[in-house]
């Protein structure tokens, strides 16, 4: 898990491996009306009415929390979907609490499992404290990821009678 400021952005990158096929994990990261489920700092998620254009859209709710100071940041993302392959969610800053949020799974084979390489770009719309802040995302990321990957293994793969080979 990298996380980093760059200039007033903050960027994030992992990798995990899944012990679940790519097509279920897919399916499984893009059920935003379950999404909560994949880890506890998500307190809402839900799909909402499409954009104008067609383009699926999603509200989430995640509480991030600096020593005891904590905000629910609530955002409202574009999706832009390539089915088995990646998932791309574009934060709507006029409806969000970002001034710019950019998240993609990337989803590869590999093996039977899934390898799936994480980014997330953003920048929030109030202040975050250049040193602390970083070292408690991370901080708070780590603590979360491998419940969150045991998570979405498990989602994916109650989804197995779904795709018949």
């Amino acid at each position: 898990m990298q996380v980093e400021r760059n200039h007033g952005r903050i960027d994030v990158a992992s990798v995990l491996l899944l012990a679940a096929p790519r097509p279920l994990v897919y399916q499984a990261l893009s059920d935003y009306d379950r999404f909560a489920e994949l880890s506890r700092r998500y307190k809402q998620s839900n799909f909402v009415e499409p954009a104008a254009d067609g383009v699926p859209r999603v509200y989430t709710e995640i509480e991030g929390c600096v020593w005891f100071f904590c905000r629910n940041v609530k955002r409202i993302s574009r999706l832009e979907l390539t089915p088995d392959e990646e998932i791309i969610a574009i934060a709507e800053p006029e409806f969000s609490d970002v001034n710019y949020g950019r998240e993609q799974w990337q989803l590869l084979e590999d093996g039977a499992g899934t390898r799936v390489v994480y980014t997330h770009s953003m920048e929030f719309d109030f202040w975050v404290p250049p040193v602390i802040g970083v070292w408690a995302i991370k901080r708070a990321l780590n603590a979360d990821a491998q419940s969150a990957a045991e998570r979405i293994e498990e989602l994916a793969l109650e989804r197995a009678p779904e795709i018949s080979p």
